[in-house]
């Protein structure tokens, strides 16, 4: 009798969130945990409302949080664009194919079905379907003019026309490839035909691969993943007066766009710390055009430090690392602009771009890590010589991305920096290790 009271009290939950207008349900489903939002796409009747109206990047950070494998309903929903930014992401290590990572998505579509499968194969370009393809199979046409019955023999045993047939070259992938095989052929032969031709060529495997790359470069900067010259441009120095003043009120809303409801790009935003000033005065950021626009500045900066520090974007600690960072640096430079006024943090956000913040904060670290070197010519040897704890401090400043390691409590290790404290209790502890007249190194 319980369980069919928790049944009916389910069907009655369900039946009220489907009855919510699309941005209310939005709004829900924004504040669900991952695993919460993969249950509720599971179980509503129209889960391809919502699923439509969320970013590439939000859907990608949910799945990438539950794991490819533990989020079929979310998966077998997505768009042909959020497909594709998964695919881009995944697929490629520092513009290197990886054909463990194509192998697994293979029995992931194949996992689906065959409608998920076609979908794959209209939206990527045949260059990418063919580089997944071809480390897991051997294609050998047959020969036209010897009779088919007596050729048999010397053929491997899978075809679909009787006309190419395909060794597998992996045990475990090969039922997944017969079903996505099976649903090309499906959806159309000629495609089907031109593809095993170039698997049986394979000379061009090179070639396919770099023109893959290419379309997915294309593709990714308009996500802000751009090359690596443009990407360390984030760690540019930038000086605290090319920062625009505050603006206290927003500007009012294109009117044409606010009819246009953002895709939901909520994850950037959640990632933030609890009791940074960013933090703070981002909760005080009532305006929906405003928080979107902030959240999309985040997702892009993060893509661009994952570029510039050959982080892999499709690693999920990597990916939430990087926003971290570029969150830790932009609340820096709120804290030296604002002190820990809100209001003030809220309007400098307003007049400028999140990456001019990053900027400024990175600036601050570069000052301080100037700062350690000039102290470091005083003594012979290195930072080693400096003592516990600056020797170790001074040694996370050095690094190629200047680390924080002045938390010296248990094992923490170097971390990116978060607060404009950090910077100036290293700064006075430099100081004092130059004035104190019987300070000697260790």
């Amino acid at each position: 009798m319980a369980n069919d009271t928790s049944r009916d009290d389910a069907v009655k939950i369900i039946e009220k969130f489907e009855s919510l207008p699309l941005e209310k349900r939005l709004a829900v489903f924004q504040e669900l945990t991952a695993q919460a939002r993969e249950e509720l796409i599971r179980t509503v009747t129209r889960p391809g409302e919502i699923v439509r109206s969320i970013s590439e990047e939000e859907m990608y950070f949910t799945v990438k949080e539950l794991g490819e494998g533990n989020a079929p309903a979310l998966v077998s929903r997505t768009t042909g664009k959020q497909l594709t930014y998964f695919l881009d992401l995944d697929l490629w290590k520092l513009d290197m194919f990886d054909a463990q990572a194509a192998g697994r998505w293979l029995e992931i579509l194949a996992g689906i079905g065959e409608e998920k499968i076609q979908q794959f194969i209209q939206v990527a370009d045949p260059e990418l379907i063919f580089t997944a393809i071809r480390p897991f199979v051997r294609v050998q046409p047959r020969n036209p003019e010897v009779d088919l019955l007596e050729e048999q023999d010397y053929l491997p045993s899978f075809t679909l026309d009787d006309t190419f047939f395909v060794e597998f070259l992996s045990h475990r992938l090969e039922s997944s490839l017969k079903i996505f095989l099976d649903a090309m052929f499906r959806w159309d032969q000629l495609y089907y035909f031109t593809m095993m031709e170039q698997l049986v060529m394979g000379g061009s495997s090179l070639e396919n691969e770099e023109m893959a790359l290419k379309w997915r470069r294309a593709r990714l900067a308009d996500k802000g993943f751009p090359d690596i010259d443009e990407a360390i441009q984030i760690y540019q120095y930038l000086r605290k007066q090319s920062l625009s003043g505050p603006l206290l009120e927003a500007e009012p809303a294109d009117l044409d766009a606010a009819e246009r409801p953002a895709a939901l790009l909520a994850y950037p935003l959640k990632l933030i710390d609890a009791g940074t000033l960013f933090k703070k005065c981002l909760d005080e950021v009532m305006d929906q055009a405003e928080r979107d626009r902030l959240s999309t500045e985040l997702a892009h900066m993060g893509n661009k430090v994952m570029v510039a520090d050959g982080r892999d974007p499709g690693s999920i600690e990597d990916l939430q690392g990087s926003l971290k960072k570029v969150a830790g640096y932009i609340n820096i430079a709120l804290e030296e602009l604002c002190g820990d006024d809100c209001a003030l943090a809220a309007g400098v956000m307003r007049s400028n771009h999140m990456e001019f913040l990053f900027r400024r904060g990175f600036s601050l670290i570069l000052d301080l890590r100037k700062k350690a070197q000039e102290m470091l010519r005083g003594y012979e040897g290195g930072p080693e010589n400096l003592g516990h704890p600056l020797a170790a401090i001074v040694q996370g400043l050095l690094e190629k991305r200047p680390l924080y390691a002045g938390d010296r409590e248990g094992d923490r290790r170097p971390r990116d920096f978060q607060h404009l404290a950090e910077i100036e209790g290293i700064r006075e502890m430099m100081d004092r290790a130059k004035i104190e007249e019987k300070w000697e190194p260790i």
